[in-house]
Parts: C-alpha cells; sequence; structure tokens
C-alpha cells in the first residue's frame, strides 16, 4: 500500500509540473487480510527429572508444564496451524544434540482439559465467537546419554487463515 501512496503523490506532482489544470485519475485496489496474533501466554516447564527415567513427556492436555499460546484474530474464521512436528535442540556448552517431539492441543475455551489433541499437521481450526483460540504445547524427548545443561532450538509455528 506504501508503494501506491508513493506512486499516486509521484503522479500527482509530475501533473501540477505541467500546469494547464492537470488531472491525473488513478484506481487503486487492495486486499485488506485481519493479522493473527500468536501470543504466547507460558513456555513448557518440563521440571524436575529424575535419574532413571528414559524418556520425558509433556501431554498437553493433562500436565501443567505444557506451553500455552494464545491466537488472536477474526471472529469464526477459520485457520490453518502448522508446526515443527520435530527439532533438534543443542547443548549451548557442549553442543550435544537433543531431539524433541512436540505434540500439541488446542480449543475454542481456556480449559486445557478439554482441549483436543491435533492428530494432523498442518490442522484447520475455526476462532471462537471473540476470535480467539488457545494451543497447549507439549514435547516428548528421551534422557538416555542426555547432557545436563542449557539446550537451545527453535519452535515453529504458522497460523494463516483459510
Amino acid at each position: 500500500m506504501k508503494n501506491f501512496i508513493s506512486v499516486f503523490i509521484g503522479l500527482l506532482t509530475l501533473g501540477m509540473a505541467q500546469g494547464d489544470n492537470p488531472s491525473v485519475e488513478m484506481h487503486i485496489t487492495a486486499t485488506v487480510v485481519d493479522q493473527i496474533e500468536v501470543i504466547t501466554i507460558a513456555d513448557i516447564d518440563a521440571g524436575t527429572i529424575l535419574a532413571g527415567e528414559e524418556e520425558k513427556e509433556i501431554n498437553p492436555i493433562l500436565d501443567a508444564g505444557a506451553g500455552i499460546l494464545r491466537l488472536e484474530g477474526q471472529r469464526n474464521s477459520s485457520v490453518q496451524i502448522s508446526y515443527s512436528k520435530q527439532i533438534t535442540m543443542t547443548n549451548l556448552l557442549t553442543n550435544e544434540p537433543l531431539l524433541m517431539n512436540y505434540i500439541l492441543s488446542g480449543g475454542v475455551e481456556d480449559n486445557q482439559s478439554v482441549s483436543e489433541l491435533f492428530i494432523t499437521n498442518p490442522v484447520s481450526v475455526t476462532l471462537n465467537s471473540e476470535g480467539v483460540y488457545f494451543v497447549w504445547v507439549g514435547c516428548r524427548f528421551s534422557l538416555l546419554g542426555l547432557v545436563p545443561g542449557q539446550y537451545d532450538g527453535d519452535f515453529l509455528i504458522e497460523v494463516d487463515y483459510n
């Protein structure tokens, strides 16, 4: 839209410089699409990991440590959510990898226990009458050979109107 305005101003200035009451007619069309905002309410909290466990799972429907995202957009609209199902995180000190598998659930109300597990990726959902949808992010990862420390990696989620 900014480029259209610049062109229009440029043409208007050019026409005025020529004198003799010039006129310039320009038709501009644009499609305005509402934005979808993804707000992080809570990060995943793996809690305390006990020695002897082989795997850690944070269930997006049952565990309080699940991450929470709030989607805000156009009321009652259908959106498509796609996300990183698996990523490799890296230990910041040793560069050791940690393979993370993500599990998501969602719902139109802020009630984790009634959220529905995402079976497909991407998944289509409908925002509620206030334009809101909640997503809970859980994960599963192996503890075998895990090196203590802080791990870093990027979980990506993309939300688009259908």
